[in-house]
């Protein structure tokens, strides 16, 4: 499997539910960041649109200096999102981290709920990723938290 195809597949196995969201943004999380799903406790935080939590570990593995770019929003196989872009250390530290833990899963986290749960199928190498969500509102919103996240870099 090339790389691309890959990183593709990657963001595909989302476990991101739809729904209104009653479970309150976790805190001492930076307003962007990826961090591994802990399989057996941890940190509890709030899955973005819907009741559920997931348990994810302490170790933050990127973090906003990490990413450089936001896209702007658009439909991506049906759904809105937008692309992440990584700065050259930041793709770097998400290969070896996909390298690693070839099986395990992301919580790819914006303002203190996961937004994303890719389990990882194969390494990555890439320079960013795509953030879909299910509503166009929920898109732009995220990306305006992730654009002031890094705009300080």
């Amino acid at each position: 499997m090339t790389k691309s195809r890959a990183f593709g597949v990657l963001l595909t196995m989302l476990t991101l539910l739809g729904g209104a969201g009653t479970v309150a943004a976790a805190e001492g999380f930076a307003p962007v960041e990826i961090r591994l799903v802990a399989p057996n406790g941890g940190q509890t935080i709030a899955v973005a649109g819907s009741d559920r939590t997931l348990q994810v570990e302490p170790e933050v593995l990127l973090e906003p200096a990490d990413f450089k770019t936001v896209g702007e929003v658009e439909t991506v196989d049906g759904k809105p999102g937008f692309n992440v872009g990584l700065t050259p250390a930041g793709a770097a530290k998400f290969e070896q981290v996909s390298t690693d833990n070839v099986g395990r899963t992301l919580a790819i986290v914006i303002d203190g709920k996961v937004v994303l749960a890719p389990k990882i199928l194969d390494p990555v190498k890439a320079e960013g990723f795509l953030v879909t969500v299910n509503t166009e509102a929920e898109a732009n919103d995220l990306q305006q938290k992730v654009r002031q996240a890094i705009g300080a870099n």
